[in-house]
């Protein structure tokens, strides 16, 4: 195999590998002019490095050791471009994407290579074959595949480094096929055979995790669909409620005013003044506190000031919120629920004082909420996300994944047993 060969075969496959890692960015640090431009000078690097490591291993290892330690610099080389100048994501939530594309790209080298008998560089016929298939996936990709496999791909907010490495070991398994197959050209019948279980073996896992991945992200959906449920319950009997103390105030009215009447008969004006404020106060008693102009907020505060009261814990709510631009009611109630009700969960574990104090205004284009809340001293923290010792966590997870649907912003801290949590939210159309 000649210099030229392997610089053209080494051009012709990083060709391919820059448009995948342009096409597999979910949650991009950057934007799509310099996603491209980090990829494309990645690109020239391994393009130099991979050719100066094939040419000197050429001349001390066997051709197929060369091809593999350059396969091994790319490697190296573009997952440490992906996962951490690429991706907004966790490196190791990164690097389940990364060894899946790698998989495929692999499969697609194996492929062509048993087909051509060839190191799947070099030839016409072999760049032929692998633009082929190459093109083959990359339009299911981005037909079919990428929109549902981004939006799951989001969902996952903690656990993913089981799912890493169950594709790290499904990329392992087709790398040792590739390597296995270029130092031996003889194969038997027994080894294709092992060749498509393991293919299929690799496609079956990755289509098992994503399916698991849409059960949580419908569970997770389910969770909020109850809760909201649950808020909208409790808007609908405040309304019944206030419909009834307006009737009753009607119906009171004329004894009141009778009341009244005799106090200015006998020239009484300060027991009128006293009369009227008690009354005041038993009819503003009666009616649902108004937090705030938007009535999702006011009904989720409301409903949670009565369970407050029920526990024993102090809520203390600075809201300047009017109707959102662009925030729905029902992602505004998700969120907003599940904040306070992680709060009173908090809240619940401690002894001695209980105190939540949350915040909720828009400033400029952000919506922002900020909650604190007493809590105990140990509290887990698992990538930076807090971790429920007994439930399922589904409330962060509803926080997050309805806060990225907003470009928002999510952060969790813990110190000196108050527990604090900031959400930032795009709320300009």
């Amino acid at each position: 195999m000649t210099t030229i060969e392997i610089l053209t075969g080494i051009l012709a496959n990083n060709i391919f590998q820059a448009i995948w890692f342009y096409c597999i960015v979910p949650e991009p640090k950057h934007s799509r002019a310099k996603t491209a431009l980090i990829i494309t000078g990645t690109t020239i690097l391994y393009t130099f490095a991979a050719l100066a490591i094939c040419v000197t291993a050429f001349r001390v290892f066997p051709p197929a050791v060369g091809v593999f330690l350059g396969y091994v610099a790319g490697v190296v080389i573009y997952g440490v471009m992906y996962c951490f100048l690429l991706s907004t994501s966790h490196p190791i939530k990164s690097l389940f994407l990364f060894t899946g594309i790698f998989s495929v790209h692999t499969i697609i080298i194996t492929t062509v290579s048993v087909v051509t008998n060839t190191y799947a560089l070099g030839n016409l016929l072999v760049w032929v074959l692998r633009a082929v298939l190459n093109s083959i996936f990359l339009i299911a990709w981005l037909l079919f595949l990428r929109k549902r496999v981004f939006e799951m791909y989001k969902e996952i907010r903690s656990n993913y480094g089981i799912m890493s490495a169950i594709s790290l070991m499904c990329y392992f398994i087709q790398t040792l096929f590739w390597f296995y197959n270029m130092q031996n050209k003889s194969r038997d019948g027994f080894f294709n055979v092992l060749l498509i279980y393991a293919c299929g073996l690799t496609i079956a896992m990755y289509v098992m995790m994503f399916r698991h991945v849409a059960h949580l992200d419908y569970a997770n959906r389910m969770k909020q669909l109850q809760a909201n449920e649950k808020y909208l319950q409790a808007q609908i009997e405040s309304y019944k409620k206030m419909g009834e103390n307006a009737r009753q105030t009607r119906h009171d009215f004329r004894h009141h005013s009778m009341v009244v009447a005799e106090y200015a008969k006998n020239k009484d004006y300060q027991a009128i003044l006293s009369y009227l404020s008690e009354y005041d106060e038993k009819e503003r008693g009666k009616y649902q506190e108004a937090f705030c102009k938007n009535q999702a907020a006011n009904t989720v505060l409301s409903a949670y000031v009565n369970r407050c009261e029920q526990n024993d814990i102090e809520l203390i709510a600075d809201v300047w919120l009017e109707e959102t631009e662009r925030v729905s009611d029902y992602d505004l109630v998700t969120i907003l629920a599940n904040i306070l009700e992680n709060a009173v969960n908090g809240c619940m574990e401690t002894e001695g004082n209980r105190r939540i104090e949350v915040s909720l205004g828009q400033k400029g284009s952000k919506l922002i909420m900020v909650c604190k809340n007493t809590c105990v001293s140990d509290i887990l923290f698992e990538n930076d996300l807090p971790k429920n010792r007994e439930s399922d966590g589904v409330g962060v997870e509803s926080i997050l994944s309805t806060a990225a649907k907003y470009g928002g912003v999510v952060d969790f801290s813990a110190s000196d047993g108050i527990f604090v949590c900031r959400v930032v939210l795009s709320n300009k159309k």
